[in-house]
């Protein structure tokens, strides 16, 4: 063989798997925070009755602000038909343990204009929800499950700015009123 091919060959040895591994770091890089999500559950009441529900999920940056996660199990019935499809049964026991995980240890604000209030609930979860166990129970008329959420309190991005300034301003008059002691 000549040297001209030896040399080509040995060029490629080294430069594919250099190029796959590097492929693969690039990859990982960029689904980085895709497994990160800001969780928003906001109840909206009028005259004492529930108008409206909402659960809001935004992807979190590279840059969230909370590291102490902790593994949080939920437990609830679902009354849902035994004739619904798994699909459906798996992503409502999601969404309904994302909503008693927000309700139980989520940071709660509450807004109220001209007779309605407005309950959040914010927090920052690790996805994939696990489903514990999932069993049909006749007795109840629905689906009994238990669900894993990697989940810890934390504001939602965009009262991040305020909390910033009412920080700011809260330290001014600390540091102001130190002067005088």
């Amino acid at each position: 063989m000549p040297v001209f091919f030896k040399n080509q060959i040995l060029f490629l040895a080294i430069l594919i798997p250099l190029y796959f591994t590097f492929g693969i770091l690039a990859s990982a890089k960029a689904s980085e925070g895709l497994d990160r999500y800001y969780v928003r559950y906001d109840i909206k009441s009028s005259k004492n009755k529930i108008t409206d529900e909402r659960l809001t999920m935004v992807p979190a940056n590279k840059d969230f602000r909370v590291e102490k996660f902790s593994l949080t199990l939920v437990s609830n019935l679902i009354p849902v038909d035994f004739k619904e499809s798994k699909q459906t049964i798996n992503n409502l026991a999601k969404k309904t343990a994302l909503k008693l995980i927000l309700e139980q240890k989520g940071l709660k604000s509450v807004k109220t204009y001209n007779h309605e209030t407005i309950i959040s609930y914010e927090g920052i979860i690790i996805t994939p929800i696990s489903l514990v166990t999932l069993t049909y129970d006749d007795d109840r008329g629905g689906y009994e499950y238990t669900a894993g959420i990697q989940f810890a309190p934390i504001a939602f991005p965009d009262r991040w700015e305020n909390l910033q300034i009412k920080h700011r301003i809260k330290e001014f008059f600390h540091d102001f009123f130190l002067l005088f002691k």
